[in-house]
């Protein structure tokens, strides 16, 4: 892991989830791509009632959104040598789709709904770009990877999150590997002697999930994940496909995609 690619749309929330980024390329050596995809001047109403179908004027908001995402950029990158700017006409998805090929890490600010514009993006990011998606939650401290988490279910996409994040997780201080003791298949034995090729020494957290929806063990997962003082999670994407799921993912996957309080790198 090596070159990374930080998605910004001129939110409050752009410095912080910059100063994370900063944070990981520091961790490994890497290099940043700050990209701002600008939003079009002017697009179409698509709602309904007299002002469907209606060009909407967006120069101003776009602009402000673009001035927003610079000056976070300015503030937060200043002066360092492995931080480049990009501003993109490309619609986010486009942009995303586009850079995330030839980058290692994907960072995108984490969605607070299960449809709408964010949902693409975040879609997008994971099946189409090939690669890892860390996704950085609302107020995310700059610091993160010292205590790590990694959500086990013995699973492919658990098992391509962590080889992704092998590089954080050679750093961090603390690793902790959690896991539903219900699920018998999710024995962390397995992790637990790959890990140790790499001189890790993990600690165990598990939790109960037999009697839970799937939403339920999302949520009893990011609970033992709190418990641990995680600040960063490493799990799988898992869902039925890209076509016949909300945003491609599985109930209890969407709600970690939603709700995690830490940062998370995933992969499908």
């Amino acid at each position: 892991m090596k070159r990374i690619a930080i998605f910004l749309d001129g939110s409050p929330n752009d410095g912080d989830s910059l100063a994370c980024a900063v944070g990981v390329c520091r961790a490994i050596d890497g290099r940043l791509t700050v990209i701002h995809p600008r939003q079009p001047d002017q697009y179409i109403s698509t709602g309904g009632g007299e002002f469907a179908g209606a060009v909407i004027d967006n120069r101003e908001r776009a602009a402000a959104a673009a001035a927003a995402a610079r000056q976070a950029y300015d503030s937060v990158c200043a002066g360092l040598a492995f931080a480049e700017w990009l501003e993109t006409t490309a619609s986010a998805p486009g942009a995303i789709a586009g850079y995330g090929l030839v980058h290692d890490l994907t960072i995108l600010e984490r969605i607070s709904s299960e449809q709408g514009p964010e949902v693409l993006a975040f879609n997008t990011a994971l099946f189409d770009t090939g690669g890892p998606v860390l996704v950085t939650p609302p107020n995310v401290p700059a610091v993160v990877g010292r205590h790590i988490a990694i959500a086990w279910a013995a699973r492919v996409p658990s098992a391509r999150a962590v080889r992704a994040a092998m590089p954080l997780i050679r750093q961090a201080e603390t690793v902790t590997v959690v896991t539903n003791r219900d699920n018998e298949a999710a024995d962390p034995a397995a992790l637990v002697a790959y890990l140790g090729c790499y001189g890790i020494a993990p600690e165990l957290q598990s939790f109960g999930g037999a009697k839970l929806t799937a939403r339920g063990r999302g949520r009893a997962m990011l609970a033992a994940v709190a418990e641990t003082s995680a600040d960063l999670l490493v799990m799988g994407a898992y869902g039925e496909n890209k076509l016949s799921a909300i945003f491609g993912l599985g109930r209890a996957t969407r709600k970690v995609v939603t709700a995690a309080p830490i940062p998370f790198l995933t992969q499908s």
